[in-house]
């Protein structure tokens, strides 16, 4: 089986169990089966990745990898991950993930060690289904316990009680970047969306695989998020996916394009985005009138949407 088709199961697997899960503190959530390289090493949306990487979103400019090391592969895909296909994202295309709209009244300021933005406090509001924060266009629909492939990282480990949550973009714009505090007893808990569209859902692990207690109960801390009217797809390419999960990507433009970045999700059946990441792939040096083909890793010809398509001046 291959790689790609490995991965489409795991992921599948993952939407069903927590998109049926009973709601918050009720029992674990178990994937059965295995994966290997469920998720990618480069972490091109905020930071670059490795699964010793803190990820703090901070340090970002414009979704893109600020240490892209990566060279450009026989698939004109860009990657540090195992296979050299493509990597992913956490970022979208904020700065610095954007900012609270409260102006973040309730946080330490300061960044942390397990890649807070911003370092909110614990309010004590209880997190419970469908709980909706006043500092951000957020629905929590649920949080449970995964067991099974971790999924938000390039580690590919096989995990257990690792917290997770489905939330929904309730705004009318889409979320370029979020991040998400709960505290789970006195543990924070920190998981990070990017490009989610309005009134989308996603499901999302805690992203230093922090582990989850029904009893301690869920309070809230705080988000972290930007909005965009529109996720970025520029006119000078046209893009379609083609059989064997792959993607065609056509300079329609008079000019040689040095860079062009393509930013996709997976998406279920159900409707449900899988993972707050954000892959990327990349092809360098796309002549004018030229097409090129591309197999990124993690993207599915059946279930795999782009959110981005963007062209950059210089292969950085």
């Amino acid at each position: 089986m291959s790689k790609n088709k490995k991965i489409i199961g795991v992921i599948i697997g993952l939407v069903i169990v927590l998109a049926i899960a009973i709601p918050i503190g009720t029992g674990k959530i178990h994937l059965g089966g295995n994966s290997s390289n469920v998720a990618n090493n480069a972490q091109s949306g905020q930071s670059e990745s490795g699964d010793k990487n803190n990820n703090s979103a901070a340090n970002n400019k414009d979704g893109e990898n600020p240490k892209d090391n990566s060279d450009k592969n026989s698939n004109g895909s860009d990657s540090n991950d195992a296979d050299n296909n493509g990597s992913n994202s956490n970022g979208g295309t904020s700065s610095n993930g954007g900012s609270n709209s409260n102006g973040g009244t309730n946080s330490n300021g300061g960044s942390s060690k397990d890649g807070s933005i911003t370092d909110f406090n614990n309010t004590g509001q209880k997190v419970k289904k469908n709980y909706e924060p006043s500092d951000a266009d957020i629905k929590i629909q649920r949080v449970d316990a995964y067991s099974g492939i971790f999924i938000e990282d390039g580690s590919d480990k096989e995990v257990k009680n690792v917290a997770a949550i489905e939330v929904k973009n309730t705004s009318k714009k889409a979320v370029e970047f979020a991040q998400i505090q709960l505290y789970n007893g006195d543990k924070k808990l920190v998981f990070d969306v990017s490009t989610l569209p309005a009134n989308s859902s996603a499901v999302v692990m805690e992203k230093n695989k922090a582990s989850f207690d029904s009893s301690k109960g869920v309070t809230y801390g705080g988000t972290t998020a930007s909005y965009t009217n529109k996720l970025e797809k520029s006119s000078a390419i046209k893009y379609k996916k083609v059989a064997n999960n792959g993607i065609k990507i056509t300079n329609t433009s008079s000019k040689k394009i040095p860079c062009v970045r393509v930013f996709y999700k997976y998406k279920s059946d159900d409707g449900y985005y899988v993972g707050g990441i954000t892959y990327t792939a990349k092809v360098e040096d796309l002549k004018a009138g030229a097409s090129q083909t591309i197999y990124p890793s993690h993207f599915a010809s059946d279930g795999g949407e782009i959110m981005m398509v963007k062209t950059y001046d210089s292969k950085n």
